[in-house]
């Protein structure tokens, strides 16, 4: 086995340096920040009955150590004996390059640990944690999970921070688990019982028309159409407003459309013995001069009508977030999930809801109207963003594997 020592300005430089003077097969076996930049301690030829167990390793480093020591001390004195300089480096190498036999499932065990942490080191770079504080590998890899996830970083530290040392990353990682059950707000919505006044907002496509349609055919088949009213905030798409006087034509029920000069609470006045109240707005951008109105109109109800955000499963991070951002001012009540049947990644939206503490009130996983709609479970919820993190790890897997069998 060898054993070298490398000093660069940054980790990429000493990481390079580790391939040129070690080759491809360079195991990582510590790193840490120096004043002049990084230190990497890497090896080659790590293999069965080559190399000793973590402890010989750390006697080797300290051999390696002294020896550099020895050097430094001998160099500045041109008088010194040369000989005796070269019989104790001599010395040190004979020590240095015995290893001592050692339990080959360990040996496996600690290569496969050492190359989990050089291609984290590669590929890792500029995380968060690199400049505020250090991270142990086990937290390097529960945050690396976080991330296959999909939740956004700023969790991804807040539940890596909070979690208790454990004996191995999968008790770890059950533990953050639970915590990412806990930061997910979840506040099923009654209106399956209690009925209300509920308007869905979000952008175009989120499925919102869909969603009210689903909502009111649950409470027509328990309570009867006479309980329920749809209303439109749409006075500008003519489409928008045919697809929810066609679900209310379907269910029985009244479909009106909101007057343009903003008596919207004049409206919901005139439909007060109305059980249940769904309101359907339009998709507009905040620069639209309808999109101000639409708001103006839902903010002089106050909070007899609660205000729901759409965020469709499908989008991505950024795109839900900005959402967030766009229908914050309305005053929001909280958020439905939809499109679960056609998401490959939760973790975004679920961000979402944690980080800004919006709760979730409903999940739409489907097309089928009235069935189509629940109420949201943050355990099921967690443990599907997992699933759908291994699924992904296995569809990228098994391209590479088949080219590493060619």
């Amino acid at each position: 086995m060898k054993v070298k020592r490398i000093t660069a300005v940054n980790m990429q430089q000493a990481l390079r340096q580790v391939t040129q003077e070690l080759g491809s097969d360079a195991v990582i076996l510590s790193s840490k920040k120096v004043d002049h930049g990084f230190e990497v301690v890497a090896a080659t030829d790590y293999q069965s009955g080559d190399a000793g167990a973590q402890a010989e390793v750390e006697r080797q480093l300290n051999l390696q150590r002294e020896l550099e020591q020895t050097r430094q001390q001998l160099r500045p004195s041109p008088a010194a004996d040369d000989s005796a300089h070269r019989q104790r480096e001599q010395s040190v190498r004979e020590q240095f390059t015995q290893p001592k036999a050692f339990d080959d499932a360990e040996l496996k065990r600690m290569t496969g640990e050492l190359k989990e942490l050089k291609n984290w080191l590669v590929s890792h770079q500029g995380s968060p944690w690199d400049s505020d504080r250090p991270m142990t590998w086990q937290q390097s890899q529960l945050w690396q999970r976080c991330q296959d996830v999909g939740i956004e970083p700023a969790w991804a530290d807040r539940v890596v921070s909070r979690l208790r040392p454990q004996d191995s990353v999968d008790d770890s990682w059950r533990e953050a688990l639970q915590l990412m059950q806990q930061d997910l707000p979840v506040q099923g919505l009654p209106w399956l019982e209690r009925g209300g006044r509920y308007a869905l907002l979000g952008p175009t496509g989120a499925g919102k028309t869909t969603t009210i349609g689903k909502m009111a055919a649950q409470f027509v088949i328990r309570h009867g159409a006479e309980s329920v009213v749809m209303i439109t905030l749409d006075n500008y798409r003519i489409a928008a407003h045919d697809q929810l006087k066609t679900f209310a034509k379907i269910l029985g029920v009244r479909c009106l459309r909101a007057p343009q000069d903003g008596s919207l609470p004049e409206l919901l006045k005139k439909v007060a013995k109305a059980k249940l109240v769904l309101i359907d707005s339009a998709g507009l951008a905040s620069q639209d001069t309808h999109f101000k109105e639409q708001l103006s109109m839902l903010k002089a109800c106050g909070n007899t009508v609660k205000k729901l955000l759409v965020l469709p499963l499908t989008s991505q991070g950024r795109c839900l977030q900005e959402n967030y951002e766009h229908f914050k001012s309305a005053s929001l009540h909280g958020c439905i999930f939809t499109k679960l049947d056609e998401c490959f990644c939760l973790g975004p939206a679920m961000s979402v809801a944690a980080l800004t503490g919006l709760p979730l009130t409903l999940v739409t996983d489907g097309p089928h109207i009235p069935d189509d709609v629940h109420l949201p479970d943050a355990d099921k919820l967690v443990r599907l963003a997992e699933q759908m993190a291994r699924m992904a790890r296995t569809r990228w897997q098994a391209p590479e594997m088949a080219m590493a069998a060619r």
